[in-house]
């Protein structure tokens, strides 16, 4: 070894902060050997060597080993190739020593060691002794080094003395090459079978998705949607609104103008049919209550065709489908029903009144309802919403199940 172990150990030799005796280190700082899992090995062949370790470690001093320099990917150990390795398990502890193991794999190819000893080379472990002087204080040694003595190993021969080189060639046959072949050969064809199918299944769950979504269609072409007649429905419910307020007060002919709106509006609320009727293009229509109480609203933006809607739904109706509790499947939508009969009741009494009287309060009331509904059945026949229903089981949209006169 080059270490000097006389001033090692005088290093050792330190005062506790205390004041206690000073404590008398009576051995090496570090103590190191080697470890193989073979005595004797072949050209090539992987073999393991572990490196172990004893430092001091007391209260008075502890000796710091720099391993950094004994990762496995740092190390060398000429001849040998180093593969990997790394850490064996965590430290032990006793009373004066720490150890710490380090297992490398390593591997011999060379043309000259037939038969021979192969040594691992001398290794240095850099070291410091870090002394302690007081309860929170140390001090540092000087950098020291450890030398390794040399571990040999027999290499044994694996190849005939007369052979130019030590690798193996190749064993594979043609034999071997065709059933390689045939095996690439299957695995594309079962890969390509598999893609086959893969895409079938994909086809099919489009399919489905779109069978799912995909609304019933009606033998005969519908010309208005459920958006533009709840448009039309809201612009008369407006405009019967401006006539009460300017006119001073409700008349038979405006609360049947605001009854015929209504009833549409409560046919969307209890799903029901909404009735349609094309009206002659020739005649000048504009978009009003006719005399059997429907309303007429244009098809289009510009110079549309005129159509005839109506909605049969009264106030007895209603409560009937209120009494079948298949209607309704909230209390939120009950009061609206219960509400929209209310309304209904109340235009039907002031349009058929032989006497003429109406209820004032009781028509405001209504519209004011009417208003509310309408506002909720257009939501309800957005794209987005009748999408949800179809989802959640719940009933087919209005607009598969409307007819024509």
């Amino acid at each position: 070894m080059t270490i000097n172990r006389l001033a090692a150990c005088s290093a050792l030799l330190l005062l506790t902060a205390g004041g206690a005796a000073a404590q008398d280190v009576q051995t090496d700082p570090i103590q190191c050997w080697w470890r193989t899992s073979v005595g004797a090995i072949r050209i090539g062949e992987p073999f393991s060597v572990v490196l172990t370790c004893a430092i001091v470690e007391t209260d008075a001093a502890t000796v710091v080993v720099d391993r950094s320099r004994l990762e496995p990917t740092v190390v060398q150990f000429a001849p040998f190739e180093v593969l990997g390795g790394a850490p064996q398990g965590a430290d032990l502890r006793t009373d004066q020593r720490r150890f710490f193991q380090y297992e490398y794999r390593l591997r011999l190819i060379a043309e000259n060691m037939f038969g021979k000893d192969a040594a691992l080379p001398e290794t240095k472990i850099s070291y410091r002794v870090q002394s302690k002087v007081g309860k929170n204080t140390a001090i540092q040694g000087r950098d020291q080094t450890y030398l390794m003595p040399p571990q040999s190993i027999r290499v044994m021969s694996l190849v005939p003395a007369d052979a130019s080189d030590i690798r193996d060639t190749s064993a594979e046959t043609f034999s071997d090459i065709d059933q390689l072949g045939f095996r690439a050969n299957l695995f594309t064809v079962v890969g390509a079978t598999l893609f086959v199918v893969a895409g079938l299944l994909a086809l099919l769950a489009v399919v489905r998705v779109v069978r799912r979504y995909r609304t019933t269609t009606t033998s005969v072409e519908r010309p208005i949607t459920d958006g533009a007649i709840l448009r039309g429905v809201g612009r008369e419910l407006a405009a019967v609104r401006r006539e009460r307020n300017n006119g001073g007060g409700w008349t038979p002919e405006l609360a049947a103008r605001a009854l015929a709106a209504l009833r549409v509006v409560a046919t969307y609320a209890v799903g029901r049919r909404v009735g349609y009727q094309m009206v002659n293009p020739h005649q000048r229509v504009q978009d009003s209550i006719v005399s059997n109480g429907t309303l007429v609203l244009r098809t289009g933006l510009v110079r549309g065709k005129p159509v005839a809607v109506s909605g049969a739904v009264t106030s007895q109706s209603i409560a009937r489908e209120l009494g079948r509790n298949g209607v309704a499947p909230n209390a939120r939508r009950s009061a609206m029903l219960e509400s929209l009969s209310r309304a209904l009741s109340a235009f039907t009494i002031a349009g058929y009144s032989r006497n003429g009287t109406v209820d004032d309060a009781a028509l405001d009331e209504g519209l004011s309802t009417g208003f509310d509904a309408l506002k909720r059945m257009r939501l309800e026949q957005t794209w987005v919403m009748k999408r949800l229903a179809m989802r959640r089981g719940g009933a087919l949209p209005v607009e598969t199940r409307v007819w024509s006169r």
